[in-house]
């Protein structure tokens, strides 16, 4: 090539200070090829000195001297009026544009110039002039932008660049990789004289099921020179320093490659074990929705994926990781015990999960965890790549973990990408590229706390996704997995109950278990409805009203009692895993109750009815039914005077300002009737519709609204219809109930996973409910599986009934007031107690508990109970504070404690390794027993594994 006088580019900036940190994808692949084209070799070696840089607002007057000028998309609209006409007319001076570095090498002659050259370590190509000017650009931008001063030898730089380059042109390739060696070490001497530390970076590949073939064929191919040649020591100037590159395989992933030829599937086994590629996954995928299970059946998805995911694969993933969904903090005790070195917290698919720091430390339970938090940086385009250096640099200089984490799908990468990858191989300018595994045991440890909450981030927008998606019943389908979540768990805990009881384990049916309780409390079934049995596997205590032949006994269980003509409605209080009986006067024999008794009924009256007129009441609650909507006008309840609650449905379209109820939908009545009018339950139905702002129809609801006697919980059960179409984001086009409280500094705590977390998001995901505490009084939204609320000004919640897509018109809703332990009765809202006639039973016997743990904050979650070899009954339970608080707390058992101590990991013990943990008790932390009782201290939101040994 002839000799250039000068290769210079026209960048939109008056310093570099300003160069560019945010363009769009087609300028930034222009400004970057612009800048970078100009390092190929026979350029540099025909001009004899470093490519340069001009303002394109005011290039200076060139002369008829040979040049290259190369112009960026970004910079022609800066231009002056006739500059690059006045350029283009002189014959001397090439001026080169295009869309990318590949169309400017076109348009300078070189695309099919010589290629590479190889030495005994490496191959070098003017892809590696090509890193080299993008280090050299990232560096100068990040001095000038942390208000350094540069240091950088510009003479010595520049003589080694030419060495290198005429060296490249003449064939000579040792001459030219060491040259190039000592080019990219005075960058790196640049740059450690402000920061010693060297950036991690992290190369992450994607995968799915239509990108698993061309994943497969660039591993059998080899792709990425860097990784094929020598990896040599850090130390050794003339290595290929080690650039390797991680691939995210998750459990739906784990299948598809155990289905995929073997050889494939071998070939990548082998690539890990040797280290040239790491890998993170073993999460679940996205059709899975943690927030909608309860702790102990996360807890479980996220062992089964895992496991499922290292037998797959045949290696256990190292760091766990999901494509699709984020793993919320209070799984952390769990994803610990997998014994991974760490895990990505990043929601992939739906680009959220990331934090402001890149590797954080999470800590839950007394168990720590590191965990990547690093915002993705998207390797297929080069918009991010404008300000890599920048962003790392001010990451180090603020203290923290500086981390690139480069994700792409196979196939998909920019050339900035891989200019990257080279600078790498060459030098720790910009960072040293890692396995995620070595990244967690080997890499810069953090020492600052994950500040996220429990929820799962961006479950929000996995709503929006379903619905925007075309997925239907997105609502009710939440309903259905959080009720089969809690049904699983009560069917576990009433075998836990028998066993228990019984001192054996328990297997069976609901119907078997049913009789196996009553025949382990040493109750007997009968034919007849005069005695009835009422069992409550649940952890919490609950108020339930039967009818029953004859008259009750008045015992301390039985709260209420009226007649029925033959009946008596019973109101029992039935303890948390226990049983209450409800006992005839006359026997279990007896039919009915007497002539007389209802008699003395009809003369005496049957007690305060709880609904009339209007108007839903019991001995804690009173209800006032709006009569011109349909909705809820008042709720009256506890020590403080005045109306503390109203409800009503609402249509919304569109977003709306806080406090403006323009454009707000109105409920109208078109008739309240009551329902039921007795002393132990009350119904008011209030049928109607909904009209928008303009007056015109766009549901129809249908309400029944149910006090019962002696509950502090209103219970709703509706069904709405609607009759304009919705569409669109389901957090602005939606059906709701809304509820309102009276004090506007009320703090909202939603319950999730069987704990309650504090949160100030507007779009709260909570399957059980969320609790509005207004310091004097709570009201709890038990909402039995409607997940999605979203809070309206600062007392209004909205609880999602209908979105794009949904078919079920039914819905339930409970809201309690005041309630002594809202977690314990959130779950309980959509379980009865199991019903079971039975014989005559002394006083003694009509009422027990099996277990009983105190404060009524603690939860026992779940009781697996089993034999050991020497045949000692054992049982397991996990208790759970639901609150922030610490508290010192006492769990109650049926049958006395010989030996309890804490596991550390419920899911991996054997039958052996439980009796050696019993037997090491001092290497636990405290759990104290006598009697029939264990007790020990539970920090905020922790869950403990208790073993349990009883007496023979």
């Amino acid at each position: 090539m002839a000799s250039i006088d000068e290769c210079c580019i026209l960048i939109p900036v008056s310093t570099l200070e300003d160069f560019p940190k945010h363009a769009g994808e087609e300028d930034a692949r222009s400004l970057l090829a612009a800048w970078t084209v100009l390092w190929h070799p026979e350029l540099v070696a025909a001009s004899q000195q470093t490519p340069t840089w001009y303002r394109a607002d005011s290039p200076p007057e060139f002369d008829d001297a040979p040049r290259v000028i190369v112009v960026p998309t970004l910079s022609v609209s800066q231009l002056p009026a006739d500059f690059e006409a006045n350029c283009r007319a002189k014959e001397t001076i090439q001026w080169i544009t295009g869309v990318d570095r590949q169309a400017m090498l076109d348009a300078l002659g070189l695309s099919k110039r010589a290629s590479s050259l190889q030495t005994e370590h490496r191959t070098v190509g003017p892809e590696d002039f090509f890193a080299l000017g993008y280090a050299m650009l990232q560096i100068q931008v990040m001095t000038r932008r942390l208000r350094y001063t540069s240091n950088l030898d510009e003479i010595h730089f520049q003589n080694k660049l030419v060495t290198a380059a005429d060296a490249f042109v003449a064939g000579d390739a040792d001459a030219c990789v060491a040259a190039m060696h000592d080019s990219y070490d005075a960058l790196a001497e640049e740059r450690d004289h402000y920061f010693s530390s060297d950036p991690h970076l992290v190369d992450l590949t994607l995968l799915s099921d239509s990108t698993l073939p061309a994943f497969f064929k660039s591993l059998q191919n080899g792709d990425d020179v860097a990784d094929s040649e020598t990896n040599d020591s850090v130390g050794d100037s003339t290595s290929v320093l080690a650039t390797p590159r991680n691939v995210l395989i998750d459990a739906p992933i784990a299948g598809a490659i155990s289905a995929s030829p073997t050889e494939d599937r071998q070939r990548l086994v082998n690539l890990i074990r040797g280290g040239e590629w790491g890998w993170a996954g073993g999460g679940l995928g996205g059709d899975v929705s943690l927030d909608a299970m309860t702790y102990s059946d996360t807890e479980n998805a996220i062992t089964q994926a895992y496991e499922q995911t290292a037998t797959q694969i045949g290696l256990r993933p190292p760091v766990y990781a999901r494509f699709s969904g984020t793993t919320p903090t209070d799984m952390t005790k769990v994803i610990a015990s997998l014994g991974v070195d760490g895990m990505i917290s990043v929601d992939f698919e739906n680009g959220s999960g990331f934090g402001d720091e890149a590797k954080v430390v999470r800590n839950t339970g007394g168990v720590e965890l590191h965990a990547l938090t690093a915002k993705p940086i998207d390797a297929s385009g080069e918009s991010a790549f404008l300000a890599l250096g920048p962003r790392l640099g001010e990451a180090i200089d603020s203290g923290e973990i500086a981390t690139g984490l480069m994700v792409h799908w196979t196939g998909y990468e920019s050339d900035s990408y891989h200019d990257v990858r080279r600078v790498a191989s060459w030098s720790l300018v910009l960072g040293r590229f890692w396995t995620l595994a070595e990244y967690f045991r080997s890499g810069e440890q953090p020492y600052h706390h994950d500040p996220s909450g429990a929820a799962t981030s961006g479950t929000d927008n996995a709503l929006v996704s379903q619905v925007v998606g075309g997925s239907s019943n997105a609502v009710s389908s939440m309903v259905e997995q959080a009720q089969q979540s809690i049904a699983k768990q009560n069917q576990a805990n009433l075998q836990a109950m028998i066993a228990l009881a019984s001192g054996k384990p328990c297997n069976g049916s609901v119907d078997d278990c049913e009789q196996a309780m009553l025949a382990s409390i040493g109750l007997k079934p009968s034919q007849h409805g005069g005695n009835l049995c009422l069992i409550n596997p649940t952890p919490c205590p609950v108020r339930h009203t039967v009818a029953i032949d004859g008259t009750p006994v008045k015992e301390d269980h039985i709260y209420a009692a009226t007649g029925s003509g033959k009946q008596s409605m019973v109101t029992v209080d039935v303890p948390a895993f226990g049983f209450s009986v409800a006992r005839n006067e006359a026997g279990g024999g007896s039919r009915g109750r007497s002539i007389g008794q209802r008699l003395r009924d009809v003369v005496s009256g049957t007690g305060k009815l709880c609904a009339i007129d209007g108007m839903l009441q019991n001995a804690f609650i009173e209800i006032a039914i709006d009569p011109q909507t349909g909705g809820i006008k008042g709720g009256y309840s506890g020590q403080s005077r005045g109306n503390r609650f109203s409800m009503r449905l609402v249509g919304v379209e569109g977003t709306q300002k806080k406090k403006s109820t323009e454009n707000e939908s109105q409920m109208v009545c078109d008739q309240m009737k009551t329902i039921v009018a007795k002393a132990e339950r009350g119904v008011i139905r209030t049928t109607g519709h909904l009209t928008d702002s303009t007056g015109a129809k766009i549901g129809a609801f249908e309400l029944d609204y149910q006090v019962t006697r002696g509950n502090r919980m209103l219970d709703i059960h509706g069904k709405i219809d609607v009759i304009s179409k919705l569409e669109g984001n389901p957090w602005q086009n939606y059906f709701a109930a809304r509820c309102a409280v009276a004090n506007e500094a009320v703090s909202y705590r939603m319950i999730l996973r069987d704990k309650m977390h504090r949160t100030s998001s507007r779009r709260i995901v909570a399957p059980l409910g969320v609790l509005m505490d207004e310091i004097e009084r709570q009201t709890v939204v038990a909402s039995a599986g409607l997940a999605y609320h979203r809070r309206v000004g600062d007392r209004f919640l909205d609880t999602l009934l209908q979105v794009q897509g949904e078919t079920q018109r039914q819905f339930s809703l409970h809201y309690g007031f005041d309630l002594p332990s809202p977690v314990l009765a959130a779950r309980s809202v959509a379980t009865e107690p199991l019903h079971a006639n039975v014989e005559t039973v002394s006083s003694d016997a009509s009422r027990g508990w099996l277990i009983h743990a105190a404060p009524n904050t603690v939860l026992v979650a779940n009781l697996d109970c089993m034999l050991d070899q020497k045949g000692k009954f054992l049982a397991i339970v996990r208790l759970i504070q639901t609150r922030s608080q610490t508290c010192n707390t006492t769990v109650r058992f049926c049958r006395n404690v010989s030996a309890a101590v804490r596991l550390d990991n419920r899911g991996s013990l054997d039958l052996d390794a439980l009796a050696t943990r019993l037997a090491e008790q001092s290497d636990s932390p405290r759990v104290e027993f006598s009697e029939d009782r264990i007790k020990l201290t539970l920090s905020g939101h922790e869950v403990v594994d208790v073993l349990v040994q009883f007496d023979a």
